[in-house]
């Protein structure tokens, strides 16, 4: 089969969107001109956003031209999924929010990010993103000082039919993929070269099931740390020298036998830190930056990173890339710890015009479709690839002379004779499979003219083919609910299912008949939606089926429209707004609000029936004139122009602060029967406890004590849990109304488990261990009707534990909750505790021994 290069669609659209960069593909700009050196990158300023949310709007002029069966509404999705990949994120603090439609000349003055659609993308491109405005310094101090990005931008083509037929229909992985990696730029990373989302498309070896690699999570996770990321991962460092001279830009990588490869650029001194590993063993190799293409500003569109004075630091002269210490094999391996550095792992490298081997692409085959990466199954034994790039072939037809491809590791090796010709400037090899070698990445070293060229993750080795649907059809479950049974091949309980770019909730699975039942996202009325399958392993849906997707078309019916209720607040103030939804069927979780600009801020949405939802809405100070709003729910997207004002500030309004805080415990968190506190602001002078009347769902609370701006009441016992109105009335002033949450009573841990027996001093977990906890109180999403692993947390001796799974205990009303216990946690007697969104049980002893 003749194979189509693929057009390279992630490129930054010069110094306006793509900064200087260094390690980490960061943009960051250094401190001085002469070591030690101390750089600062660019980034937003998650103290400065309301909630630590970034917010991202989409440009109400939507795209010109789709391909069939496309909508604004399905490419909406798609982004909003995009940006997703970057929140889901564990080690990192950022959350990305969709604020709603942007209406064209809005104008903002809070850090945000645009989408938009434009004609000025160059032919072949769907889409650009970076930075494009940012603030002064931030702090001085080594490990501290950053810029603060204060505007970026994610542009797409205008006219989306007219594009590669990789990347034409939003359902696509190119789409996708090309979504996530602008807004990987817009959030502050830059290129990397280990085949990661934020590679570009010459060699990326991510898909749409699994986007992110390991350097991707350390990108963002040190751009935006949680707590315990460095604490759970090590480090290793070095320097990188040329003839004694630190060497610049030199990218160093750590790569594991099997497993994704993680990376950066040296200082200009040649010295270099990778972060953030994953523990386990790794060799680490150096090459140079690949020489700059026709339509690239720089090597790899990274722009060299600038001094104090503006200028750049020049990227060094290129050299031989080597694994350490100083060979061509992939000999030694290092050991990284959690919470450890390996020290002096030092390059010296030798001089040379131009890489002898670069930019190679591989791809495989399913059926008649073309797979990047190549997929290979361990049941086969066997597995081909095809590969192009610079310097692989003397001319279109001949291999370069003494050419040689090697694995990395035991768990596949090259067929011997079939390293041969495939087709004018591509090769072909074959590879046979251990029987015994686990799922993931596989990587190859590419070795021509005394030079050799490593190709992170060449190809993936699977345990079975990729998932597909053969059909969709409208059924009902044991309530009547509509639903619909999905059949198909290779689905199973890792199987997540979308619906364009919105995932479905999984009712049922049986693996060996081939049959799914989800519940569909809410659509628009005769939305027609595009079903993809995505598996645990990277394989979708795509790889089997290409662009002949399976489609589910919605009832026709009337569009849904909005009313808020009230539509305007002044500048400055905080209130309650209720929106009305006809013909909406709104789910709590899935309805989301947005007013089009970083003015108004949204604090928190309640779904209160299908079609009305309330919000506590932030107005900045500087707002002023109408924007409009946005409701999503599921694929619905309701929007209305010049819905909201922003009236003129009133100097005499009291101010809430809409989270209650329990002052007994100090945690967000107030129930029926427990004390609760609110910030008041802007109180009449003179104003005492006893002249302040406060409501509650026009209840009236005596008000226990006013300390300064605190004030303190008590919840009623058999108060109804859910968004319950306050107001405080003082003399002739007021407050607006805001909405408090009155939670449910958190989750009790009931029982600790190890290997299915009881956890005591004389049975302690160790790191490594798979825990088990029976759980009871925890809340069923209101979409999937399950318990999500997504909302749930686990702390243990302050180390915080991703859940890995909830099932079904034998007590009605209880759960098994199943995480692996991490190295992070020291020896002895630790509290251990659970949260589900914010509900936070009662601490337990969990006993651990390391």
């Amino acid at each position: 089969m003749m194979l189509k290069k693929h057009v390279l669609v992630l490129l930054c659209a010069g110094v306006g969107l793509c900064p200087s960069a260094w390690g980490y593909y960061h943009f960051v700009r250094y401190l001085s001109r002469t070591a030690p050196f101390v750089a600062a990158p660019e980034k937003f300023d998650l103290n400065a956003l309301p909630n630590r949310t970034l917010n991202f709007y989409v440009s109400e002029v939507g795209p010109t031209g789709y391909v069939a069966g496309d909508s604004f509404a399905s490419v909406v999705s798609q982004i909003r999924q995009a940006a997703k990949v970057w929140t889901d994120v564990p080690t990192s603090d950022l959350q990305l929010n969709f604020g709603g439609l942007l209406p064209p000349g809005t104008s903002s003055s809070g850090p945000a990010i645009d989408v938009v659609f434009s004609d000025d993308i160059p032919p072949g491109l769907l889409a650009l993103g970076g930075p494009t405005s940012r603030g002064e310094i931030v702090g001085q101090g080594p490990g501290s000082p950053f810029y603060p990005i204060t505007r970026s931008v994610v542009i797409l083509r205008r006219n989306l039919a007219d594009l590669p037929a990789d990347s034409r229909a939003s359902f696509l992985d190119g789409f996708f993929l090309t979504l996530a990696h602008e807004f990987g730029h817009a959030i502050g990373l830059q290129h990397t070269l280990t085949s990661s989302l934020m590679s570009t498309s010459i060699t990326r070896g991510v898909t749409k099931a699994k986007p992110l690699s390991a350097d991707d999570v350390a990108g963002v996770s040190l751009l935006y740390p949680a707590p315990t990321f460095l604490a759970s991962t090590g480090s290793i460092s070095g320097r990188v020298t040329m003839a004694g001279v630190g060497v610049n830009l030199a990218s160093v990588v750590a790569i594991p036998p099997s497993g994704a490869a993680i990376s950066t650029l040296t200082h200009p001194d040649g010295t270099y830190r990778i972060d953030g590993i994953p523990p386990g063993q790794y060799h680490l190799y150096v090459h140079p930056l690949p020489p700059a293409g026709l339509d690239e500003a720089s090597p790899a569109n990274i722009v060299l990173p600038l001094g104090p004075d503006q200028r750049p630091f020049p990227l060094s002269p290129s050299f031989e890339t080597q694994f350490y210490p100083g060979t061509r094999d992939p000999v030694v391996a290092v050991p990284v710890m959690a919470g450890s550095t390996l020290e002096n792992l030092n390059f010296q490298v030798v001089r040379r015009n131009a890489p002898a081997i670069w930019n190679v692409q591989s791809y495989g085959f399913i059926g008649q479709n073309v797979i990047r990466p190549p997929m290979l199954s361990r049941a086969s034994g066997r597995g081909l690839v095809v590969a192009t790039g610079v310097g692989l072939m003397a001319n279109p037809t001949t291999l370069t002379p003494g050419l040689s491809v090697t694995p990395i590791g035991g768990s596949a090796a090259l067929v011997s004779g079939s390293l041969r010709p495939y087709s004018p400037s591509y090769l072909q090899m074959e590879f046979s499979l251990n029987p015994f070698s686990s799922e993931g990445p596989q990587h190859l070293v590419f070795s021509a003219n005394n030079d050799i060229y490593v190709l992170p993750s060449a190809f993936h080795i699977t345990l079975k083919g990729p998932p597909s649907i053969a059909s969709a059809a409208n059924t009902v479950d044991a309530s009547g609910a509509r639903v619909v049974a999905l059949t198909g091949s290779n689905l199973g309980p890792d199987t997540r299912i979308f619906f364009d770019g919105h995932p479905a909730a999984i009712r049922s699975v049986d693996e060996q008949a081939g049959r799914m039942i989800v519940v569909p996202p809410p659509a628009p009325p005769g939305h027609r939606a595009a079903i993809v399958a995505l598996n645990a392993d990277g394989q979708t849906s795509g790889f089997a089926q290409g662009p002949n997707v399976t489609t589910y078309s919605y009832d026709a019916g009337e569009p849904a429209s909005l009313s808020l209720s009230p539509n305007a607040l002044p500048a400055g103030s905080e209130g309650m707004v209720e929106i009305q939804v006809p013909g909406a069927n709104l789910i709590d979780g899935l309805a989301k609000l947005g007013f089009g600009t970083s003015e108004v801020t949204v604090r928190r949405v309640w779904v209160v029936s299908p079609t009305r939802l309330i919000a506590n809405v932030m107005v900045s100070p500087t707002a002023n004139g109408p924007t409009s709003v946005s409701v999503v729910n599921g694929l619905q997207l309701i929007h209305q122009s010049a819905a909201f004002v922003a009236l003129p500030s009133n100097p005499r309004l009291i101010h809430v602060f809409p989270q209650a805080l329990n002052p007994t415990t100090g945690q967000a968190f107030v129930q029926a029967g427990s004390p609760a506190m609110v910030l008041v602001h802007n109180l009449p002078a003179g104003t005492s406890a006893a002249s302040v009347t406060l409501t509650l769902n026009d209840v009236p609370i005596p008000v226990t004590a006013l300390n300064g701006n605190q004030l303190l009441f008590q919840i009623p016992s058999g108060f109804p849990s859910g968004p319950a109105t306050l107001r405080i009335r003082v003399g002739a002033e007021s407050s607006q109304p805001v909405a408090i949450a009155i939670e449910q009573p958190p989750p009790v841990i009931l029982a600790i488990q190890n290997g299915g027996q009881p956890v005591d001093a004389s049975r302690p977990a160790r790191p490594g261990d798979w825990v088990t906890l029976l759980v009871a109180g925890l809340i069923p999403d209101a979409f999937s009707g399950q318990v999500e692993v997504s909302r749930l947390s686990i702390s243990v001796g302050g180390v915080t534990h991703p859940v890995h799974s909830v099932q079904p205990a034998a007590s009605p009303g209880q759960l098994q909750v199943v995480f692996l216990l991490t190295s992070a946690v020291p020896s002895g007697l630790q509290p251990l505790s659970l949260s589900q969104d914010g509900r936070v049980s009662l601490a337990a002893s969990l006993p651990v021994q390391r």
